[in-house]
């Protein structure tokens, strides 16, 4: 069954393994994703940004920050998607490693992580966690332009309006 596995995700993980760099982490949110997230939705929060990356011995992970909520999936785990308040999260960092930037919180006394996160989207997603939990410094911080702070963005204003309801879809983002 693995060596299906591979077939099916060989060349996101060879590109991975090899050149460091996650060729879906920078995309917008596909249909699969908003599948997963259907039901686990806060019906009052707003979409402040989301990282797309991988989790260990789980495949690919999505974790949406709102405004009140941090919801943590991992496509193919079997497991529910984790909907944690941001007042519960604790010791939250973001660094940047061999396969990309890795974002980490303690939650419910659990460390949660994902790694292989575009460095655009990780730094504005910790930006905004880092206005209601307690971030450590980010390690080798990304050297963002303006076209990148413009990408992610973009990405986080799409997101708000796939996974809000008519009318509330207005992320707000304050990426510097």
């Amino acid at each position: 069954m693995a060596w299906l596995d591979f077939l099916k995700h060989g060349n996101e993980l060879s590109e991975l393994l090899i050149e460091g760099q996650n060729p879906y982490s920078a995309s917008l949110l596909q249909a699969a994703d908003l599948a997963q997230l259907q039901g686990h939705m806060p019906a009052a929060d707003r979409v402040t940004a989301y990282v797309l990356g991988r989790v260990v011995r789980s495949g690919r992970g999505l974790w949406v920050l709102t405004d009140r909520h941090l919801l943590m999936a991992e496509q193919g785990s079997g497991r529910p998607v984790h909907v944690f308040a941001l007042n519960t999260l604790s010791q939250a960092e973001c660094l940047r490693g061999k396969y990309g930037y890795t974002l980490r919180v303690m939650a419910a006394g659990q460390c949660h992580s994902v790694y292989g996160t575009s460095p655009a989207l990780a730094a504005a997603f910790y930006q905004s966690l880092g206005s209601s939990v307690d971030c450590a410094p980010v390690f080798k911080p990304p050297h963002l332009d303006a076209d990148d702070r413009a990408q992610a963005e973009h990405h986080f204003k799409h997101a708000a309006a796939l996974l809000q309801p008519a009318g509330q879809a207005t992320a707000h983002s304050s990426i510097a």
